[in-house]
């Protein structure tokens, strides 16, 4: 793909496809959704911005359509940081995604009052958050790597 915005963008959307892949093991896993699965942020930010409770059916709608823009547009911002790491493994450039992914949801969360406090969650559900971004940015990374061949110079 020479448009290497397009390609963050797809990226992006691989990564949160395979996200969504993951989320039926980590339910099951954990016996329930976390407090950031993407349906209860949904349920949780948009309930106060349209000031009515929003209906189970509603918020799983929401979230998708939450996750089908915030995966390519985080796509998209790591297009624009990457460089500096396209040259380190696939599993070091792709963790970083992810920790970076981490830190702006854990920062996020709070502010938007998206999710019950982080100090209330279970160790496992600390774990899962960790292992969602790593495999987003895993994935994500991946998918980069295989749109946009990057052309070397020759010697």
């Amino acid at each position: 793909m020479r448009d290497p915005y397009a390609a963050a963008y797809v990226a992006g959307a691989v990564g949160t496809g395979a996200l969504g892949l993951l989320v039926t093991v980590r339910n099951t896993s954990l016996g329930h959704p976390p407090p950031y699965a993407a349906r209860h942020i949904a349920r949780q930010v948009l309930s106060r911005l349209f000031r009515r409770r929003m209906s189970r059916r509603e918020a799983s709608r929401w979230a998708f359509a939450l996750r089908a823009g915030y995966g390519p547009l985080l796509g998209m911002g790591w297009g624009l940081v990457r460089r500096r790491t396209s040259k380190w493994t696939l599993l070091h450039s792709g963790v970083l995604l992810g920790l970076g992914v981490l830190a702006f949801e854990r920062a996020a969360f709070p502010v938007f009052k998206a999710t019950a406090l982080a100090n209330t969650w279970s160790r496992a559900e600390h774990v899962w958050l960790f292992a969602q971004t790593a495999v987003f940015g895993v994935v994500t990374e991946a998918t980069m790597r295989w749109l946009v061949k990057e052309e070397t110079p020759a010697s």
